[in-house]
């Protein structure tokens, strides 16, 4: 009698365990399995701060400008970029910072502040792009890999996320942001016109998300 009831504890037991190691492997599982949409939810809908350094090329009709330029975000409206080249316009600086826009020139030229304009969205700040990306209800956009190169196959390292812009600005009608899947750091960000010709492309060398920033590079009082 004594045998049986023991063995039936270590039985309980032994079930007990095999029932929590499982229901461990399954949520280990599914936060591994965890869609990249909601993966990229988590990790941008509210986005404190960022550091990065792109390359920004601008097209136009007749000429393509390159840019190469340090950025710097802290929410939920101070916006940093420094020019790094061309050489003509290094040092060249854009601050915005509540309203307030200050524009100091390379070669210690004479400073320029605009004050009480309004937000402009911006074609080549993240946060203006998932604010437009999750604004209109996270389940509503869909999310896919494209095809890309000459074998025209499916990327699977990648997810491109895609956003109509407001206005009827026939020069800035689409955005698309491409996403590595597995570190999900940014690579590159389009804007398109209305024919689908991208107008600008901020390609990503550098990007620190929550970057530990010093509000004091926003200071305007040059």
């Amino acid at each position: 009698m004594f045998i049986t009831f023991k063995l039936k504890r270590y039985i309980a037991i032994a079930a007990a365990v095999a029932v929590s190691a499982t229901l461990m492997i399954t949520l280990i599982s599914c936060g591994r399995n965890e869609d990249i949409h909601t993966r990229i939810y988590r990790k941008y809908s509210n986005i404190d701060s960022f550091s990065a350094v792109v390359e920004v090329t601008v097209n136009t009709d007749r000429t393509e400008n390159v840019y190469q330029m340090r950025q710097y975000y802290i929410a939920p409206d101070m916006f940093r970029e420094d020019v790094l080249s061309p050489e003509n316009l290094e040092g060249m600086t854009y601050i915005f910072s509540g309203g307030t826009m200050l524009i100091i020139p390379p070669n210690d030229g004479e400073s320029v502040l605009f004050e009480d304009i309004p937000k402009n969205r911006s074609y080549t700040f993240l946060p203006d792009f998932f604010g437009r990306y999750f604004e209109i209800g996270t389940e509503a956009v869909p999310v896919s890999a494209e095809p890309t190169g000459e074998t025209a196959q499916v990327d699977e390292t990648v997810t491109v996320l895609e956003v109509q812009l407001d206005g009827d600005n026939i020069y800035r009608a689409t955005q698309k942001l491409w996403i590595d899947n597995k570190t999900l750091m940014p690579i590159r960000l389009e804007t398109y016109d209305a024919d689908g010709d991208p107008l600008v492309v901020v390609l990503f060398t550098e990007f620190n998300l929550n970057d530990n920033i010093d509000d004091e590079i926003f200071n305007l009082q040059r």
